[in-house]
């Protein structure tokens, strides 16, 4: 039996169908999670006078079904980078158990460089992460990513994306010997991994550190474009208008209301085309382990 703070519509759980696709009790139990983290997140943003909106599919579910795409599994916010050091600050003071706000900082190995809301007692292990060495929090989430200035002078650009490249790379190449993603390594780097993990952990984070300091390198600029994802930084088709996330409206999301862009009808056409159509697909993230009445730990 799933646990929530906010309390559930009559019915919510039942299984239906939207659009044509059928949405099972399962999805539903993994909605009501993700629900409650974002009404617990929008609390605390709330509280603080940090703001932020809706993302990618939860901006497009918004903006077209009034909650999730059917097929969705996920709920994205975004926010400026100022914003996001706010709640960084704030976070691990204001969320209590179960809910836990992960950054590579509350939770070494996660290395997401974007912050997620989890809820502890509960299960979302990605495919790849499915490994004894995985022991950061994997509860189901909701994911939290800031908004970092693009610089207009297209010089400025190809000199300073390789940079953050070349950082973002590096921290891969040590976390591969510090946590999940040696578990299906050859058998070398198993052994590095027993005998250098501490170390290869720190320059992980070192690195991380670097990389997070050239994708904000021109945060003083109000540039026309900002770059979405931390890790997105040389990804073009992940770049946004700034003039499309200065300006918010509330709409509803599922018994939700949350913020989205004002311009959300150019900002979505600008990243799906005609986003009224219905393209039906499965989660981005694909062959997660869910589980509402379990928590991670008992996978790993």
């Amino acid at each position: 039996m799933i646990k929530t703070k906010i309390k559930l519509p009559d019915g919510f759980l039942e299984e239906e169908e939207r659009c044509g696709f059928l949405v099972t009790r399962k999805m539903k139990e993994i909605w009501a999670v993700e629900l409650d983290l974002l009404a617990e997140f929008m609390r605390v943003a709330d509280k603080h006078g940090i703001k932020y909106m809706a993302n990618g599919g939860t901006m497009l579910g918004a903006a077209r079904h009034k909650g999730f795409i059917p097929w969705d599994d996920d709920i994205d916010l975004m926010m400026m980078r100022s914003e996001y050091e706010r709640l960084c600050e704030i976070a691990p003071k204001e969320f209590r158990h179960p809910y836990f706000f992960q950054t590579e900082d509350t939770d070494p190995g996660s290395l997401r460089c974007h912050a997620q809301l989890r809820n502890s007692e509960t299960t979302a292990i990605l495919e790849n992460e499915h490994s004894p060495y995985a022991t950061f929090n994997q509860g189901i989430f909701i994911d939290i990513f800031p908004l970092d200035a693009v610089p207009d002078n297209e010089e400025d650009w190809n000199r300073e994306w390789p940079v953050a490249q070349k950082y973002y790379e590096r921290m891969c190449s040590c976390a591969s010997l510090s946590s999940h993603y040696s578990a299906k390594s050859p058998w070398v780097k198993r052994i590095l991994h027993t005998i250098g993990s501490p170390f290869f952990t720190r320059l992980a984070k070192y690195y991380f550190r670097k990389y997070e300091q050239e994708c904000k390198k021109f945060n003083h600029q109000h540039t026309r474009l900002l770059s979405l994802y931390c890790w997105g930084y040389k990804y073009k088709k992940l770049h946004r208008l700034r003039a499309d996330h200065e300006e918010t409206v509330m709409m509803p999301f599922e018994f939700l209301r949350i913020p989205v862009s004002k311009n959300y009808d150019h900002a979505l056409t600008e990243m799906f085309g005609d986003w009224h159509q219905f393209v039906k697909g499965g989660s981005v993230h694909g062959g997660v382990i869910f589980d509402t009445d379990r928590p991670y730990t008992d996978y790993i």
